[in-house]
Parts: C-alpha cells; sequence; structure tokens
C-alpha cells in the first residue's frame, strides 16, 4: 500500500515515504484497550482480520510533508473532532470546517492506496490536487462535502467506503464527467465527500461554459447532512436532525449513481431511500 511519490509535494525516494493514517494516532490514543476487526471489501471478496488498533497507513506521504504540515493539521483538527466523535453538540465556524474539509480530503486521497496494485489507474486524484491542497489548505475545486451523525455498528470504530463513474451530463454538446463519493466516518461523526472533474467533450467539441445538474437519490437529506465546503456563510450547528445507520450511509455514497439521461426531467426507477433518520 504506497505511492511511488508524495501525494502533497510530489517528491520521490530515497529517503523512503512514510505511512499517513486514515484514522488518526490521536483516535487510537483515545480509546487504549480497544480491539478492532478489519474488515476490507474490494470487487465483492471480503476478508477480516484482528488488529489492536485502527492502523492502516498507506506509505503516501514524504516525512516533511508528514511530520510538519500533516501533523500540524491533525493538530488543529482533533480539538475539534474528539468531542463531536462522542456524540457532542458543537457550533462550526468558518475555520473549523475548512479545518474538517481539508483533513478530510487528505484522508480520501491517501484512501485511494488502499487499492491492490493493479487497481491504482483509477485513482481519482491527481498530484496537482494534492499541491493545491497543501498550499491552500483548500481541497480542490469542483468538490463538496456534508458533516452528519453516525449511529450504525460501526460507531465504535470507523468506516470509509466510496464509489467511482462516469456521467454523460450534456447532449448538445455531448460532454461528460468523471466524479468520486466518500463515505467516511471517525466515531459518531459522519462526513460525505462528493468531486468530480470538469466537463470532457466526448467527440469534437470546441470549448466552452456548460451548465448541468447531476440528478441526486431520493431522500431527506437536508435534516441528514450539513453542507461545509465549500465554506457556509455562517457558522453551523452538529449535529444535524436526523442520523444514519449502516444502510442509510450505504445509500448515501450511491447517492449521485442515479441513471437519468441529459435531457430528463426526473430520475428513472430511482431506488427506494431507506430511513434517514432515528438516533
Amino acid at each position: 500500500m504506497g505511492a511511488k511519490a508524495c501525494i502533497l509535494c510530489g517528491a520521490t525516494p530515497p529517503p523512503p515515504l512514510t505511512g499517513e493514517h486514515i484514522w488518526p494516532d490521536w483516535y487510537n490514543r483515545q480509546q487504549p484497550n480497544f480491539r478492532y476487526e478489519l474488515e476490507s471489501v474490494f470487487n465483492g471478496k471480503t476478508q477480516v482480520r484482528p488488529t489492536q488498533a485502527m492502523n492502516l497507513k498507506p506509505t503516501v506521504l514524504c516525512r516533511p510533508c508528514n511530520n510538519d504540515w500533516g501533523a500540524q493539521l491533525e493538530d488543529r483538527v482533533a480539538p475539534i473532532l474528539t468531542p463531536m466523535m462522542r456524540g457532542k453538540s458543537r457550533e462550526l465556524n468558518a475555520s473549523d470546517t475548512q479545518l474538517i474539509s481539508a483533513w478530510l480530503t487528505l484522508k480520501v486521497m491517501t484512501s485511494e492506496y488502499l487499492l491492490p496494485a493493479g487497481e491504482r489507474d483509477r485513482r481519482f486524484f491527481e498530484l496537482s490536487d494534492g499541491e493545491h491542497l497543501k498550499a491552500t489548505l483548500r481541497p480542490p475545486d469542483l468538490t463538496h462535502i456534508w458533516i452528519g451523525r453516525y449511529v450504525g455498528s460501526r460507531v465504535s470504530a470507523g468506516w470509509i467506503t466510496d464509489r467511482s463513474s462516469t456521467r454523460q451530463v450534456s447532449d448538445d454538446p455531448p460532454a461528460g464527467i468523471f466524479w468520486h463519493s466518500v463515505v467516511y466516518t471517525i466515531g459518531q461523526v459522519l462526513l460525505h465527500l462528493f468531486a468530480s472533474s470538469r466537463p470532457i467533450p466526448l467527440g469534437d467539441v470546441q470549448e466552452g461554459h456548460l451548465r448541468y445538474h447531476i440528478p441526486v437519490a431520493p431522500a431527506d437529506w437536508d435534516t441528514a447532512l450539513i453542507e461545509i465546503w465549500p465554506t457556509p456563510s455562517v457558522a453551523v450547528s452538529w449535529p444535524p436532525k436526523k442520523a444514519f445507520d449502516d444502510d442509510a450511509a450505504v445509500y448515501l455514497v450511491e447517492r449521485w449513481n442515479v441513471q437519468q439521461s441529459p435531457g430528463a426531467e426526473s430520475p428513472s426507477d430511482p431506488p427506494e431511500p431507506p430511513d434517514v433518520g432515528g438516533a
């Protein structure tokens, strides 16, 4: 599990790259007596192994990026998320939401190196996205991030699941996008990232601006999610009124996968949404 170059600056070994935790060390230290089962699912195959810590850490960062930039980001995010992971209410200001969004983006970029070596060509993020994140502490353009509350079976641990695909967004001119959707949980905090590429011409099409809409699977999203990136204009209060169990979290990561022709007015045969609620 590793990159060939640092995903934040492009530095290549030697010295060797270092591991970046999917779930940070400060989270493990808060639960020193916990024992976990690490479950991984890829291409329908499930593997489970016992572990004493949530220690997934692909080697993706050079030592300066990890020990300086990454460590400082963890130190700033830990006091924000720690009480929230236990369900304590909190108001998030613009600085809080930017820090959480940058932190999640790093975790998502790192998680792409959990893929088997032969599948890593399917990564969504490029080196330029990592360089942008490090330089600005801002997720890449065309990235949206929401925060919710998680009350499912992994509430004492963590969960990350993703979906990626392509979508045609226009018939005239013909154009498509790549998109990437990720749900990440840490304790009771649920974070959802959706990123897309700019429209890609399908054929000989002149460059220009294209407005499009991506259909979303039906559910009561507004009472279960709070958008935190782009930064909201006012402080937001967490948690939302409704929470996600396991089924609803899986439905959430798939919510951009509603099939619809570019000219259709509504999704065709959308799946029945689970109950996003309770807690």
